[in-house]
Order: structure tokens, then C-alpha cells, then sequence
């Protein structure tokens, strides 16, 4: 069951893509700085669009999910769902956190999903992480895209949408679609 609410806690420290590769896919050198903040800018914005696109997450982010009333079977959104010594997850039930025997954790499911042990209590509160750790490896696809939009984004600054340069190219769109887990892009 999905959550009634859902919440970042925290947003990523770092982004799919950095700053120089931005600029190297604009024709930007390294030591040309006069663009550097509108460029990590857009490559966070490209990264907050393909996530919401896709109902996804690309880099570690911290979530607290909520359901009012206790379902056997909890589905977390922004797969993937990212699980590690660094990255924990904690999952409350009326204000008492839950021991790991008490429930399961399947960390193959998309979105990934927690079985309760029992139907226990009734506000469960999840809190936990989406994505992959900063340095590894990011779908190229999605890499391309994040590429994709900041070149065309930066490219198009300032048009107004009266004809079909302001749109995003057909490349961006066919990366996301190859890209989705749910069929929706």
C-alpha cells in the first residue's frame, strides 16, 4: 500500500552528473566559471524533473513515509530503494521503532516493499533512502538525459515557447521512456 504522506528529508549532496561534463556537453572549458552556478542550476533541475518523470530517485535521498492506518504490506516510492550502513532504514509504529525481525524487507521490488511481521498498531512511519550512493554508477541513460537537458535548457535560455526550438528534443523523451520502471514517463 503507498503511503498518505510523503516527505524528503533530505536532498542529495551531490548530483548524477558534474560540473565539468555539464560544461564539456555545452562547449564550455573547465576554466571558463561566468556560467558555473546557472549550470548547477539546471543540472539539479534536470535531476528533480527525470526523478519526478519517473517516479523515481537517482542519487541518495532521505524520505519519511507515512500511512495512517498500519497495511500488512508497505510500498515505498522514489525506488530504488538504497539500504546500507550509511543509509538506514527506520520503520515506527504508533511512535515504537520496530526491530528488524519484525518485519521484511524486500530490496528486489520496485518500488521496494516492507512486510510487516503483524497487523500492528495503526500510524506506521518509515523513514529511509532512494537512489545510490554518490560515486556509483548512475544509468547512462539517465546520465544522457540529465546531459540532454542541461545542454538544451542552457542552449534556450531566455527563448519564449513560440515555436519548436524551446521544446525538449525527442532524445530527452526517448532516454526517459527507455529509462521508466512503471511505463510512465
Amino acid at each position: 500500500m503507498r503511503p498518505d504522506t510523503l516527505r524528503v528529508l533530505q536532498w542529495p549532496e551531490a548530483e548524477p552528473v558534474t560540473l565539468d561534463e555539464a560544461k564539456a556537453q555545452i562547449g564550455l572549458m573547465p576554466d571558463q566559471t561566468e556560467h558555473d552556478t546557472l549550470l548547477e542550476q539546471k543540472i539539479a533541475a534536470a535531476r528533480r524533473l527525470i526523478e519526478t518523470r519517473l517516479a523515481m530517485t537517482m542519487i541518495a535521498t532521505q524520505y519519511r513515509a507515512t500511512w495512517k492506518e498500519s497495511p500488512k504490506t508497505l510500498r515505498l516510492p522514489a525506488p530504488p530503494l538504497l539500504v546500507a550502513s550509511a543509509y538506514p532504514i527506520t520503520i515506527t509504529v504508533d511512535g515504537v521503532a520496530l526491530d528488524e525481525d519484525d518485519y521484511d524487507l524486500d530490496l528486489d521490488a520496485v518500488p521496494g516493499e516492507v512486510e510487516l511481521a503483524k497487523g500492528l498498531g495503526k500510524k506506521v512511519v518509515v523513514e529511509y533512502w532512494g537512489g545510490v550512493e554518490p560515486g556509483d554508477t548512475i544509468c547512462p541513460m539517465l546520465r544522457s538525459a540529465v546531459l540532454a537537458y542541461v545542454d538544451h535548457s542552457f542552449n534556450h535560455r531566455g527563448v519564449l515557447a513560440t515555436d519548436g526550438d524551446a521544446e525538449l528534443p525527442q532524445a530527452f523523451e526517448t532516454l526517459l521512456a527507455a529509462s521508466s520502471w512503471n511505463g510512465g514517463w
